[in-house]
């Protein structure tokens, strides 16, 4: 309840003007591709204001768009909701949230929509009522075995030895680490295995812990906040001694970079960057070549934004820059440009892969359309995720895209099944795996890994840096 008291400002700057159930709710006469027919039939028209809150989309009624919400966590701090009496039907109507955060990169008052969303359900929990039934499995799976899949501890890095990369990599004595995640590590091996081939092809010496347990996401996710605190502690102590911390997947990458700060009160010990921005570095460097392969030659590839690594990103630069500002309205003029540059990061990339076309969705960066995966919906409301990742589908379809690309294990997850279940015929794969599957590279010279951080880049635009400079 703590931290829903904390939000008070932001709760109480809703008006309820509901621009958070579209993407583009500033832009009504944005062109797009016109209206497509889907695999099942759906019909959705990609132009103007669309709307893109997928509970809203799925259940329809007031309480499952954003400002519903909010302003049951208004109803719930003026005490017109009892949180013990009513904690149920709260549950019922917070926890069908992906908390993608479209709601809050719409919201011209800046409200901090997934923080409050994510204070709400912390709430329901702390006043009693019972954790969501699969939550609750991950959270004592994760007591138990560091995990949320209940997997055995001694099978985390068997993806490594089945690679023939475990010797090369295990509990090395390197500043630099990679950070596998649970579910690189149990379920999408193929992303940890394309992600450490890639890196030591280039040249660079990395380490995997073998002690590494879960991140705490799914935890801070679904209101279970001792958990996500206690797998958060863990990793702050076992990788206190590095300098740098990679990641390839995008929750846990956020978690460390914007939770672990906002939970602990101090800057982490080490400094957090997802492997794309250094391969996206080395492509501006002009460091790295890539080479055609003839499976993709001729081939429309398009980009699902990760929201964790998107959106995520996006309104957490926002929100710094608003709490640095001396004047909001000159340093405001900056924020386009740390996001222009942040979702250039994949794209870079991929423009540079010879032999491919690169078609944007209508729905892309701030404005991209959820996978359906996160806020621990894909483990408690399976079909809706799945639906949600099949609507996204479908928006790769509309621009003729072959091969979805992401860089997320959890992206990856549900948009592949969502290919497989409902027949869209594509392959989805991340951008990493991409170029490592296919052996795209031809040649790339090493550079320090400091010089990809964010730091160096989009957060170069913040006023602060600049007078550093």
């Amino acid at each position: 309840m703590q931290r829903l008291k904390e939000l008070r400002n932001d709760i109480y700057k809703c008006i309820h003007c509901k621009a958070c159930r579209f993407a583009y709710s500033g832009e009504p006469d944005r062109e797009g591709i016109g209206e497509h027919t889907g695999v099942q039939g759906d019909k959705t028209f990609y132009e103007g204001m669309v709307q893109a809150c997928p509970a809203g989309i799925e259940f329809g009624w007031e309480a499952f768009w954003n400002a519903g919400k909010i302003w049951i966590a208004r109803s719930v701090l003026e005490g017109d909701l009892d949180l013990k009496e009513h904690g149920q039907e709260i549950a019922d109507v917070a926890f069908p949230c992906i908390t993608c955060g479209m709601c809050g990169a719409q919201c011209e008052n800046n409200v901090r929509t997934v923080d409050v969303i994510e204070a709400l359900r912390a709430a329901v929990i702390e006043a009693g009522t019972k954790p969501l039934p699969v939550h609750g499995i991950m959270a004592k799976n994760s007591e138990v075995k560091n995990n949320p899949y209940g997997a055995v501890k001694d099978e985390r890095t068997k993806w490594a030895k089945d690679a023939g990369v475990f010797d090369s990599i295990i509990d090395k004595k390197t500043k630099i680490g990679y950070y596998v995640g649970c579910t690189a590590s149990y379920r999408q091996t193929n992303i940890a295995v394309a992600t450490v081939k890639l890196l030591q092809k280039i040249g660079y010496d990395i380490t995997i812990l073998d002690e590494e347990s879960c991140c705490g996401s799914p935890f801070f996710r679904t209101g279970l906040i001792d958990e996500g605190k206690r797998t958060m502690e863990n990793n702050l102590k076992i990788f206190k001694d590095f300098e740098i911390l990679i990641f390839s997947c995008a929750g846990c990458y956020r978690t460390f970079t914007i939770d672990y700060p906002k939970w602990t009160g101090k800057a982490n010990t080490f400094k957090t960057i997802h492997a794309m921005e250094l391969i996206s570095e080395l492509v501006r460097q002009e460091k790295i070549k890539f080479k055609e392969h003839p499976e993709l030659t001729g081939k429309t590839v398009t980009y699902h934004d990760p929201c964790h690594t998107g959106r995520h990103y996006g309104s957490w630069f926002k929100e710094r820059l608003i709490e640095e500002s001396t004047n909001l309205m000159m340093d405001m003029r900056a924020a386009g440009k740390i996001e222009h540059e942040w979702f250039e990061v994949p794209r870079r990339i991929i423009k540079a892969l010879p032999g491919v076309t690169f078609n944007e969705m209508y729905r892309i960066k701030m404005d991209s359309f959820c996978c359906g995966a996160g806020g621990g919906v894909r483990g408690q409301y399976p079909e809706f995720s799945i639906k949600t990742a099949h609507l996204r589908m479908d928006e790769g379809d509309a621009v003729g895209a072959d091969i979805m690309l992401t860089e997320c294990p959890f992206c990856w997850r549900n948009l592949d099944d969502a290919n497989n279940q409902y027949k869209h015929g594509k392959k989805v794969m991340t951008i990493l795996e991409m170029i490592s599957t296919y052996d795209l590279i031809e040649s790339a010279e090493k550079i320090d890994v400091e010089e990809a951080l964010r730091e160096n880049h989009a957060e170069q635009h913040f006023p602060s840096n600049k007078k550093k400079k």
